[in-house]
């Protein structure tokens, strides 16, 4: 979406495009990717709405909230128990609730992770 710029910005004439990080919601200048401050949330709103937004590169895969400590955890299996990877609970009595076909998914997952690491740590060795 084309903006105003903060009236310090060396990169451009005044009008830039900007783009809305959802995270912090806050609008950014993609020239020089400085926060431009002056944005109403109507604005802000028509940007989210129309995917003008920055997607935020910390989400992991199999995120889901555990019904025990009622915070987003990664999942994993634990001697075959599938846990919260920061649960508060010490990765006991968590409660995911996820489909049979998830489970599967996150344990193959794991499985396949375990042997990529396994591989590189003897390339290391070698």
């Amino acid at each position: 979406m084309i903006i105003r710029c903060n009236p310090k910005c060396k990169y451009s004439d005044g009008f830039t495009y900007g783009s809305l990080d959802v995270d912090a919601d806050e609008v950014l200048c993609n020239e020089c990717g400085e926060i431009i401050t002056e944005v109403s949330s109507y604005t802000k709103l028509a940007m989210k709405t129309t995917g003008n937004i920055i997607r935020s590169k910390k989400q992991k895969a199999f995120i889901f909230p555990c019904l025990t400590c009622e915070e987003s955890v990664e999942a994993e299996f634990v001697s075959g128990i599938l846990v919260g990877k920061s649960c508060s609970n010490n990765q006991e009595g968590c409660k995911i609730n996820t489909t049979e076909h998830m489970v599967k998914a996150i344990e193959e997952t794991q499985k396949v992770l375990k042997k990529v690491e396994d591989d590189e740590s003897e390339q290391r060795t070698e």
